[in-house]
């Protein structure tokens, strides 16, 4: 039994002491790391007191690249094209049918003074004037009385050396008045008089008729010339009918209003050969363009003179 006792408190001791020993196995490790640690700080901070001090960079602001000026361009001056050259204009011109002459004895770009002369084809009789009117662009507008009493308008075109002149007399009241509607020519076209023709005295017109009861048309070239409101607006609707129809009549139109045939079958010219019916179906190939015009302004003319009750 004792012996038993002796064995157990033996193991008792061997397990005390392997308990302690293990105990300080463990407490010794702990303490080595511990040292082993604070040796690697120590280290570790001398280390860092050795690392050289960096000097810090010194950052460069870039300089801002100046900002292209651009070169300012001259502004051109524009320059105004003459719309013609006054200097191929100066002296005569003559129509093509060489009853009228335009001498022009002054002209600028802004102003051109000429004279003017009409005769008819016998050279009998003729009517002359002086014009000064303002040119604006390419063209200057006009009107003036000719040595007869005529009142009469126009205009003069200047394109690249060529002179378009039309003037028209609104009442003519002599047998010669201002009449061109051409291109001029710088050569003049000399006229022989008609062998046949007889001078016909004129007589003094009675003052309390009108031309159209002392002549024989109202509009005597209305297939030449344009008419002008002026011209038209003096006579009544009525006579401004027979005015129209003049221009159908000159044709050989025949008419069924009893009136107007019997006025046109009074006149010596009248000659009528062509039913109304087969005249208006071909009337578009028989009138030429003043024709065509000169009708439409009469109607016109027509028509607000009778709204006027004239």
């Amino acid at each position: 039994m004792r012996k038993k006792q002796r064995l157990k408190i033996l193991l008792k001791i061997l397990i005390s002491l392997f308990i302690i020993f293990g105990a300080a196995a463990i407490l010794l490790a702990g303490i080595r790391k511990t040292r082993i640690e604070a040796r690697q700080k120590q280290e570790a901070m001398e280390a860092l007191k050795n690392v050289p001090t960096a000097a810090p960079t010194v950052s460069v602001t870039p300089s801002p690249s100046p900002t292209p000026r651009p070169t300012a361009t001259p502004t051109p001056v524009p320059t105004v094209v003459a719309a013609f050259d006054p200097n191929d204009f100066w002296d005569y011109w003559y129509s093509t049918d060489g009853t009228a002459t335009i001498n022009v004895y002054d002209i600028s770009l802004d102003k051109i003074s000429f004279s003017f002369y009409q005769t008819d084809r016998n050279q009998s009789q003729s009517v002359s004037a002086d014009v000064t009117a303002e040119v604006a662009g390419n063209a200057a507008r006009f009107d003036f009385n000719d040595s007869a009493g005529n009142r009469a308008a126009g205009n003069i075109i200047f394109d690249k050396g060529q002179l378009y002149v039309r003037i028209a007399t609104g009442d003519p009241v002599s047998s010669v008045y201002p009449n061109v509607n051409c291109i001029m020519s710088r050569d003049q076209v000399y006229l022989e008089p008609d062998p046949t023709a007889t001078p016909i005295p004129e007589e003094e017109p009675d003052p309390t008729q009108t031309d159209t009861q002392t002549g024989e048309y109202f509009f005597p070239d209305s297939d030449s010339r344009y008419l002008t409101d002026e011209e038209v607006a003096v006579y009544s609707s009525d006579q401004l009918e027979l005015a129209k129809n003049e221009i159908y009549a000159r044709h050989g139109r025949q008419f069924v209003t009893q009136y107007i045939s019997d006025y046109f079958n009074s006149k010596s010219w009248y000659q009528g050969t062509i039913d109304p019916d087969t005249f208006d179906a071909q009337q578009d190939s028989i009138f030429n363009e003043y024709e065509m015009e000169n009708i439409s302004k009469i109607a016109e003319w027509e028509e607000r003179k009778s709204g006027e009750g004239n």
